[in-house]
């Protein structure tokens, strides 16, 4: 199996991932991307652009081509830790995360037997200014973390 590349998914520079560095928040895409992809491309930075590798790119058994963040609407982030626990996120790749990729994050987290977190941004004005906590776990995940994620938001596996 060839290993995978990015192609026209641009996901990770559109600002659905925080970079003080490249000024690039939700709602504020990197200022070097292009219509074309990244416009320093050979010279990107070390953090965040080089060191960054998206779990679809990680991982081609569990995270199918549909998964490509531009095609799912979420960046799987891998060996995270929350709350001492492990967990993949699932980070939008806009608002929220579409109702068809959740079904494959819940089967993935029974799959796996690791919490897989998510959110939806909250909006203000036009600006993402929060957001809201959602997890498919074990009901021990949820008892662990039902102060920081209300138990009705974390989905039993």
């Amino acid at each position: 199996m060839s290993e995978r590349i990015c192609g026209p998914c641009t996901a990770c520079c559109e600002g659905w991932l925080h970079s003080k560095k490249l000024e690039m928040r939700p709602g504020h895409p990197c200022r070097h991307l292009k219509e074309q992809g990244c416009s320093i491309y050979p010279d990107r930075p070390e953090e965040p652009c080089v060191r960054f590798v998206c779990g679809w790119l990680q991982d081609a058994e569990t995270y199918p081509d549909e998964m490509r963040p531009d095609r799912s609407g979420v960046i799987m982030l891998t060996d995270r830790k929350w709350h001492n626990w492990p967990v993949i996120r699932a980070v939008p790749a806009g608002r929220s995360v579409p109702e068809e990729t959740r079904e494959f994050l819940r089967q993935l987290a029974a799959q796996k037997q690791v919490p897989v977190i998510f959110y939806e941004r909250l909006e203000t004005d036009g600006e993402f200014t929060g957001r809201k906590m959602f997890a498919f776990g074990s009901r021990r995940f949820a008892e662990a973390v039902k102060y920081t994620i209300e138990p009705d938001d974390v989905f039993k596996m």
